[in-house]
């Protein structure tokens, strides 16, 4: 297979499946323009409003005698009208837009536009069209490939992924997943011929070659043979920008079938979905490589550590936060320790009370005192003293318990159930069976499809919005800032406010001191409790903090602050209290990143052959009687004999780039090993739900590496080696220049 080069103009997306986009919008539609049936009216407005950006419906039909009337209205057209009691809200996209062409349908079947309204009062999104509801159309192509594999018994999300790599891209379908709900789709897998090692420079140096910003590291021991990588794509490097305040890293989550710990670093966008800012694999879990990692991260994100950083409960990985991120807090993943709760104290007689009982203390404990006074009481009761675990825990609890890590922002990220949702960034895609060859692959897959439900939610807050449960000026102003998912947790506080009561306690100055009760469920016990909270108010400036440090934590006004607001007739917060990380109008800069992961747009040959398969399915699905079929084969011979014999017409503007032509990787005739299995220190050799407490000390094979990415850095924008020659990074400066390794030790 080669490279395709296109020469310099733009040619149109093809291929089954597609909706096309040209840049200019075809004629407009005019009073008096007339159609022979009513099909060729509706395809004629809705490619209008698909290269304009808007959806289409049908609406206000009516008829006399043999004539019908009716309108192709914009699809936000109309008022929501609440057909429930309910104080649930749902989405709208409804802004009673008057966009519409009036149609006229005589009993011969032709029509006329009578009338034409083209001026819409909301935004239009062409690039986005293809999420609204009218432009989703199953064609007949994706419905049969979809039957074919559904009958193979391939899974839904592989199923649905391999119309989206023959498409082209996510952009090129006109339908999504849920429209193939009851169909199963096949991913395709990357095979290569070389080695898995080989497969994974050489994907590197692909996707270096397709955005210069791409960025890898590669560590290898003395016999040449891979032992720890790191990378990260150029729109992650983009979106830590905008959201790298808050880290989740984790490298508990899996090992391949070489017991290499993958370890993600994770964060979470403005709709708080998981977005990734780098990967790595490990040969070992110990301070030294941790190290690496973070070092050899920091380098990529150009010296900007992380304000927050979650990590499982491994002392190696904690001595490297603290080296690499001295200025950062860091934080136990409260889901990895309760995990180990029934390894750890099933032993006991008493286990099941001892376990309930630190659930409700670590989860429903309201100030730190409360936790302490619980915990010595459970130790004393359950006569738990002796338990160096449990100990190890007390002294540790202001990186893990609730209570203490409240006063930090952690973008969401919720220290009770949420990170396990966000650590989980690669599941479905990935195992502990999966090759290298295989894993870069479905991480392809992976970022596309987290891109896509990203797009999906832009385009959602975008175009509608959840009703306003009040007459309050901030809650307008939150509704118009923040995306849906932001919003909707802003109105549930905004309910619990009702169940809220509260009183003067003291007034200094300008500044106003309440307390606010509120009512709390204990989930574990059963039972309410009534909590009394502290809100101060300062007249100067509007500053207002409360005691339950939601903001803090999460970045949203809290129900107690909101009490108070109403009080103090406080009709617009300042802008400090609404988060630019949780808004919808702020164009992010990884939005105009271009994805690596993308298939280049000059592979015209590929996308000339998928609409040629698209077009001869349509063909034979159309030739359902004999006098068809034989005139389709009479056609397709001709075809067939004119392309073999005589070819002094066909177009030759592509330049074709074969592989022998390119350098496909540093030093390619250099030989890069695949990496030894390593010893996964007692982990089990398939997907790890529990994390490890490591003991801190090197494997004998690391006592050679060098300590942290510092010793082996160049000036950026050029590769760099160690002494012995055996580390190799590729950054930003020299997209199609590729640096060898010394391997001759």
């Amino acid at each position: 297979m080669g490279d395709i080069v296109q020469d310099g103009h733009n040619s149109q997306e093809v291929g089954q499946s597609t909706q096309q986009t040209p840049d200019t919008i075809q004629e407009l539609p005019q009073v008096g323009m007339k159609f022979d049936s009513e099909d060729e009216l509706h395809v004629f407005y809705k490619k209008y409003a698909y290269q304009t950006g808007f959806g289409v419906r049908t609406s206000s039909t009516r008829r006399e005698s043999n004539t019908k009337y009716y309108a192709l209205e914009c699809s936000k057209g109309g008022t929501y009208v609440c057909r429930t009691e309910s104080n649930t809200t749902r989405l709208s996209s409804k802004t009673d837009c008057k966009a519409k062409v009036s149609v006229i349908v005589y009993g011969d079947g032709r029509c006329t536009i009578s009338r034409v309204f083209l001026e819409h009062n909301h935004v239009l999104s062409p690039r986005k069209s293809r999420f609204q509801r009218s432009h989703n159309k199953l064609d007949s192509y994706s419905k049969r490939r979809l039957e074919l594999n559904d009958s193979a018994g391939i899974p839904l999300c592989k199923n649905f992924h391999l119309l989206v790599v023959e498409a082209q891209g996510y952009e090129n379908l006109a339908f999504d997943e849920r429209d193939c709900r009851n169909f199963i789709a096949k991913a395709r897998q990357l095979r290569l011929g070389t080695g898995d090692a080989e497969a994974l420079r050489d994907y590197f140096v692909r996707m270096q070659r397709r955005s210069p910003n791409f960025y890898y590291v590669i560590d290898m021991d003395d016999e040449g043979r891979l032992r720890n990588v790191f990378w990260v794509d150029p729109r992650s490097r983009a979106a830590y920008e905008s959201f790298g305040d808050v880290v989740s890293f984790d490298s508990t989550y899996l090992t391949n079938k070489y017991d290499m710990p993958f370890a993600p670093f994770v964060g979470v966008n403005h709709h708080r979905q998981s977005i990734l800012f780098g990967c790595g694999l490990l040969s070992s879990e110990d301070k030294e490589t941790y190290a690496w990692l973070f070092n050899s991260w920091l380098e990529c994100m150009n010296g900007r550590s992380p304000k927050t950083i979650i990590t499982d409960q491994c002392r190696s990985m904690k001595a490297a936060v603290a080296k690499v991120f001295p200025e950062s807090h860091h934080r136990l993943c409260l889901w990895h320790i309760m995990k180990k709760i029934p390894k750890k104290l099933n032993g006991y007689t008493q286990y099941k009370a001892i376990y309930r009982t630190l659930k409700i203390l670590v989860y429903e404990s309201i100030e730190p005192q409360e936790f302490e006074d619980g915990w010595s009481k459970m130790i004393e009761d359950y006569n738990l003293e002796k338990n160096e675990w449990l100990s190890s825990l007390f002294d540790e609890r202001k990186h893990w318990v609730p209570v203490y890590v409240k006063i930090i922002f952690w973008a969401g990220m919720s220290p009770l159930k949420e990170v396990k949702v966000y650590i989980l960034f690669f599941d479905g895609y990935v195992n502990s069976k999966t090759t290298l060859r295989q894993f870069v692959e479905q991480y392809h897959n992976a970022l596309k499809s987290k891109m896509e439900k990203e797009s999906k939610a832009d385009f959602a807050s975008q175009n509608s919005s959840y009703k306003l449960l009040t007459g309050l000026c901030f809650e307008k102003q939150f509704h118009d800032c923040y995306t849906n998912a932001i919003f909707k947790l802003f109105q549930n506080e905004l309910q619990g406010m009702l169940f809220c009561n509260h009183s003067l306690f003291k007034q200094d100055g300008t500044i106003s001191i309440y307390h606010v009760t509120d009512v709390v469920d204990k989930k574990y016990e059963k039972c309410k409790r009534k909590v009394v909270y502290d809100v101060s108010y300062n007249e100067v400036g509007c500053d207002i903090k409360c005691s339950c440090h939601l903001f803090e934590f999460r970045g949203i006004v809290c129900r107690h602050m909101m009490k108070i607001l109403i009080e103090k007739e406080i009709k617009e917060l300042p802008s400090r209290y609404i988060l630019s990380r949780w808004r919808k109008d702020l164009k992010h800069r990884h939005y105009y990143v271009t994805s690596c992961y993308e298939d280049l747009k000059n592979e015209e040959q590929a996308k000339q052959f998928n609409h040629l398969c698209s077009d001869f399915y349509e063909a034979a699905h159309i030739a359902n009687s004999r006098e068809k079929y034989e005139y389709l084969i009479k056609c397709i011979q001709v075809a067939k004999e004119k392309l073999n014999h005589d070819t002094s017409w066909v177009l030759t503007s592509n330049k074709v780039v074969m592989c022998e032509d390119v350098q496909c990787g540093p030093n390619p005739a250099a030989k890069l090993l695949s990496p030894s299995k390593v010893r996964g220190k007692g982990r089990p050799p398939s997907k790890r739900n529990e994390s490890i407490v490591c003991d801190g000390k090197k494997d004998k094979v690391q006592d050679q590496r060098n300590s942290s990415l510092s010793d082996i850095r160049a000036d950026k924008g050029t590769s760099s080696s160690s002494k012995d020659g055996r580390t190799f990074i590729s950054d930003t400066m020299f997209p199609s220049t590729y640096y060898s390794f010394d391997l001759n030790h």
